[in-house]
């Protein structure tokens, strides 16, 4: 068996952990917080190593600016979907329960 990563998803995960608390959305359960990381990673394309210095080489270009910037407005787009659509349990149709 081949044995190989995505080497966004520990990068989307940080700048989504990072600006979490900046977020604003009608829900900010666990289950919402998946699902925009879910999304945000759908819409960057995927980066796969079988190596650690492959994970090595794609971190060190996410910290190029336009990388990071990138990644925000993948998770802003993913914010947007599931605010329109929130999955969980907390969300009616009237909105978030208390």
């Amino acid at each position: 068996m081949m044995l190989v990563k995505n080497a966004m998803e520990p990068l989307v995960a940080e700048v989504l952990n990072d600006n979490w608390q900046l977020i604003n959305m009608p829900c900010k359960c666990e289950q919402c917080k998946n699902d925009v990381f879910a999304l945000a990673l759908n819409l960057i394309p995927p980066r796969y190593v079988s190596k650690a210095n492959g994970y090595a080489y794609v971190k060190a270009q996410y910290f190029d600016k336009q990388m990071h910037a990138n990644i925000l407005v993948k998770i802003g787009e993913a914010t947007r979907k599931v605010s329109e659509q929130p999955q969980c349990d907390n969300y009616t149709k009237e909105g978030v329960n208390a």
